[in-house]
C-alpha cells in the first residue's frame, strides 16, 4: 500500500515562516547594529582643546573643573600704552579680566588697560561662557612672556 501524503497543518506552515523571517531579519540587522549609524567622536580624541578654546563642548560637559586657558601667545600686551589686545572669541564667550584684590572679574573690552602700578603677575585674563565655568585664567607676566618667545618675528614689524 502506498503512503498517502496528508497536506501540512496551516500551525506547521506559519512556524516555518517565522522561523525564516526572524533568521532573515537577524542575518540583515546584526551587520547594520555593528556599523551604527554614525558616533559621535569623543572630545579630545582627535584635536587639542587649546585649538578651540573648548568652543566645541557642548554646554553640559561638568567633566572638566574649568574650560581651558586662553592661547597667551594670540594676546599682545604692550607695556608702553599698559594695553592688553585681546582675539576675538566664538559665540557668547566675553574676556574678563581680574586685578589684584577683586573676588572676581569683570568684562573686558578687546584693547584693555591694565591700570599704573598693577604687579602684572597678579592680574589675571580668562574668558567666560554663559551657564559654564569660566576658563583657567593666565597672568599677564604670562601674556607678556610669551610675546618675548617670538622675537623671530621682530624684524618683520
Amino acid at each position: 500500500m502506498t503512503a498517502l501524503r496528508t497536506p501540512r497543518s496551516p500551525e506547521l506552515t506559519s512556524r516555518g515562516a517565522w522561523g525564516r523571517r526572524a533568521r532573515l531579519a537577524v542575518l540583515v540587522a546584526f551587520p547594520v547594529a555593528l556599523l551604527g549609524c554614525g558616533s559621535v567622536v569623543p572630545p579630545g580624541a582627535d584635536s587639542s582643546p587649546h585649538s578651540t578654546n573648548g568652543a566645541n563642548d557642548p554646554a553640559w560637559v561638568t567633566g572638566r573643573a574649568q574650560l581651558p586657558p586662553p592661547e597667551a601667545d594670540r594676546i599682545n600686551y604692550d607695556e608702553h600704552t599698559r594695553t592688553l589686545t585681546l582675539y576675538d572669541l566664538p559665540g557668547n564667550d566675553r574676556w574678563m579680566v581680574q586685578l589684584p584684590g577683586e573676588e572676581s572679574g569683570r568684562p573686558a573690552t578687546p584693547q584693555h588697560r591694565i591700570p599704573a602700578d598693577t604687579e602684572l603677575s597678579k592680574v589675571k585674563v580668562y574668558y567666560a561662557r554663559p551657564g559654564v565655568k569660566p576658563s583657567t585664567p593666565v597672568s599677564v607676566k604670562q601674556i607678556r612672556d610669551s610675546g618675548h618667545a617670538h622675537s623671530s618675528l621682530a624684524g618683520l614689524r
